[in-house]
């Protein structure tokens, strides 16, 4: 018999509480976090789970608005979005190939960067909490990317809502610091399959390094300075006069 429906004769309170307890249960097995620092997106019962990925969420919607309102993003999705999702998983390429994916990804508009793709990292933290950890790993991810996948991506932006690192900052978009997260203890195996640092060091590409710090963007955000953005209604202005002249 369907869920949907009771037998005949069924008291109206037996219904209703069937299909609480359907829905129920379909909301708390299927809560998902964004991929952790392994790589892997955790699944858990519990409501601080689901305040987590809500919050990860937001911020990602709300690194998206604020790429959007520069005017300079013709497109963008974000890892949630049920039909681009896809160009933003890829797995790491040894190791147990376990999955990660990136939260915003578009295409900018105008200027030298016309037509070009990038995908971002979105850190929605009140503090610097413990981001240093999470960009030696997506260094790492921009590395595997500019290596193996380029056609996905010409920019790399870590966008948070915090400052991390304050006394290297100057430093974070260095090859140095490609490197330094390249050769973390968890990504030896997982990058280069290898099983110490120097042999890793060994099979590192300085030339893609280089590229990838070039094309390395560290954005922090605020609440007002989200606010402090061209207008909906104007924005639609320059884009009915950029339909008009043919640009669009």
């Amino acid at each position: 018999m369907p869920a949907n429906r009771s037998p005949r004769g069924t008291k109206p309170s037996v219904h209703l509480g069937s299909t609480v307890r359907a829905k129920v249960w379909f909301i708390v097995t299927s809560t998902c976090l964004p991929a952790t620092g392994d790589g892997v997106r955790r699944y858990h019962r519990d409501m601080p789970g689901e305040a987590m990925h809500q919050k990860g969420a937001d911020g990602a919607r709300r690194a998206r608005l604020w790429l959007i309102s520069t005017t300079r993003v013709s497109q963008s999705w974000t890892n949630e979005d049920a039909v681009q999702a896809a160009r933003l998983e890829f797995n790491w390429p040894h190791g147990e190939q376990r999955p990660y994916s990136f939260d915003v990804g578009g295409i900018l508009s105008g200027g030298e960067f016309d037509g070009h793709f990038f995908v971002a990292e979105c850190k929605n933290y009140s503090t610097a909490g413990d981001q240093g950890t999470h960009y030696d790993d997506w260094v790492a991810k921009c590395y595997l990317m500019r290596r193996d996948q380029r056609r996905w991506a010409d920019h790399f932006m870590w966008i948070t809502w915090h400052p991390f690192r304050q006394d290297t900052w100057k430093e974070l978009r260095t090859p140095a610091a490609v490197t330094k997260g390249l050769l973390v203890s968890r990504n030896l195996k997982r990058v280069f399959d290898a099983e110490d640092e120097q042999a890793a060091r060994e099979k590192i590409d300085t030339e893609i390094v280089a590229e990838v710090a070039e094309r390395l963007w560290v954005i922090v955000l605020s609440d007002k300075q989200e606010k402090l953005v061209i207008t909906p209604k104007h924005r639609g202005l320059l884009l009915s006069h950029q339909a008009e002249m043919g640009e669009i």
